[in-house]
């Protein structure tokens, strides 16, 4: 795990622990006098995390520039976000903060779909210019809001589902493991899985994760296998690997592989997978590469 997030979870301890901290309970909850905020569902964005949403955005980018023109670095956030992921003319961007309010506003509060907020948010952390305190304010509303989804910054700042605290944590581990081990091309697979989970592409997300296990598999075998098969074959001879789990894991593969499988459904057209077993493989894969990458043999 970078500083840089060993900061936010030593300032943030709600954000370690996929229990709840009594110090972001209200007193009522606390005394068990109403109930504890549970985790949203995917795809659910309440009130109140639209509101949290939006007073990030308003003290940040609008409410700094003392109520006249947006502040740097904002400007060109914002700009950015003008052009490119609204499609608008350049010419046509207004940088006052009050007109920008009028057209932020209620965006973040009503009218955008969870989706659609979540690639305004994603596009505004992405850019050079946009201050790491927006990005890690951001990554603290999404927890105090009990959000499915968490912000992963191992790369792109990025935002990925996560159904149980428990799962966006394997997530979030699995991507730090892979950034600290040099794994590259297993992150963003398991990135593109997430970000394809919230596309809906459920098929295209499970073949993504059982990716990120095939090349982590391929690169820990010495001699090359060109699949995963015979490369988790050989680690379970040579470094260890449960016969159990090493079954298990083929046996995913072959689940989007064979004629059964995800590749002939989709050739079909049919849908025989569905959110919950997109978001199931995303976390089981992440799981399953960490527990690859601990296993891997002393450099």
């Amino acid at each position: 795990m970078t500083q840089h997030d060993n900061d936010i979870v030593e300032n943030r301890p709600d954000l370690a622990s996929p229990v709840l901290d009594p110090r972001v309970l209200t007193f009522s909850q606390a005394q068990g006098l109403e109930g504890l905020p549970q985790p949203l569902a995917l795809g659910e964005v309440t009130d109140d995390a639209r509101n949290r949403i939006w007073a990030v955005f308003w003290d940040i980018t609008v409410f700094f520039g003392g109520h006249g023109r947006v502040p740097r670095p904002w400007k060109p956030v914002l700009r950015d976000v003008h052009v490119k992921l609204f499609v608008r003319p350049a010419d046509e961007f207004e940088s006052d903060a009050m007109p920008i309010r009028d057209l932020y506003k209620p965006m973040i509060l009503q009218s955008l779909p969870y989706n659609r907020l979540f690639d305004l948010l994603q596009h505004m952390m992405r850019h050079p210019e946009c201050p790491p305190q927006f990005i890690d304010d951001m990554r603290a509303v999404f927890s105090e809001a009990r959000l499915a989804y968490t912000v992963n910054t191992q790369g792109p700042p990025t935002i990925l589902p996560a159904a149980t605290p428990e799962e966006g944590a394997a997530l979030q581990n699995a991507l730090v493991r892979l950034s600290e081990a040099g794994f590259s091309g297993a992150r963003e697979h398991l990135r593109k899985a997430g970000e394809l989970i919230n596309g809906g592409d459920w098929q295209g997300s499970i073949r993504e994760s059982i990716h990120a296990v095939e090349s982590v598999a391929r690169r820990l075998d010495a001699k090359g296998a060109k699949t995963l098969g015979p490369a988790i074959d050989r680690l379970k001879r040579e470094h260890g690997i449960h016969p159990a789990l090493a079954e298990a894991c083929k046996k995913l593969y072959g689940y989007t592989s064979d004629e059964d499988g995800i590749r002939h459904a989709a050739l079909d057209g049919d849908a025989p997978v569905d959110q919950a077993e997109a978001v199931f493989l995303l976390g089981a894969c992440a799981s399953f590469v960490s527990y690859l990458i601990q296993k891997r043999p002393s450099e």
